[in-house]
């Protein structure tokens, strides 16, 4: 079985993909709250959740899917106290029903609360 692999490329100078596509699966890398220039953008958790699902959308849509066909959500939080707040913003993105999750709690990088990395389906 051959699958066909495509890597979108970061427009930061990061040393992964920010996305790969194998055959009909999205796979994107962990999303932090960073801005366009790749400087990390500070807050609430509820802030830095809606910049990550904001960049999560947006790639979604450059590379062929969309939230409503995100399968997988893995969630880091730098404290399962950030939990509820997290929560509250991210359950207004699933219009369609949830995908699968997993959440842990570990130290991050540049000091922000939350990372998410999602994996979804190709739209036809």
């Amino acid at each position: 079985m051959t699958t066909n692999i495509h890597r979108f490329a970061s427009e930061l100078p990061f040393p992964f993909a920010k996305a790969v596509q194998a055959g009909d699966f999205l796979f994107l890398s962990g999303q932090v709250s960073m801005s366009a220039e790749g400087k990390p953008i500070y807050g609430s958790v509820a802030e830095q959740t809606e910049n990550i699902m904001q960049s999560i959308a947006k790639t979604l849509s450059e590379c062929g899917s969309d939230v409503d066909s995100v399968v997988k959500v893995t969630v880091w939080l730098s404290d399962m106290k950030h939990f509820a707040e997290f929560n509250q913003v991210y359950a207004t993105y699933f219009k369609q029903g949830f995908p699968a999750r997993s959440a842990i709690s570990c130290d991050l990088v540049m000091g922000l609360d939350v990372e998410v990395e999602v994996q979804a389906v190709i739209k036809k």
